[in-house]
């Protein structure tokens, strides 16, 4: 399986979308939003979130966003970090 991304102006919201491609087949989108993204999916099978994700990821079940669909939403709290081995160490 191919993945792909492609870069649109999306037609209802008119702003610039990246559409995820499974094979050459739109299969989930990755829209901006205020303080973040939303990666939205009709398609989304599993998910994996490593122990330590420090970050906050809100599931959204579509029922009062639009497009109508499973989507969750990305929050960036951008900082200065450094890897340290194999770890992600954040510097005050």
């Amino acid at each position: 399986m191919a993945i792909g991304f492609h870069l649109r102006e999306h037609s209802i919201r008119r702003t610039k979308i990246i559409e995820v491609l499974l094979d050459g087949v739109v299969v989930g989108a990755i829209y901006p939003m205020e303080k973040g993204i939303k990666v939205v999916s009709a398609h989304f099978s599993d998910e994996k979130i490593p122990e330590d994700f420090e970050g906050k990821i809100i599931e959204d079940d579509g029922s009062t966003s639009w497009p109508p669909i499973p989507s969750f939403e990305v929050s960036f709290n951008p900082r200065k970090y450094m890897i340290v081995g194999n770890k992600l160490v954040y510097v005050d």
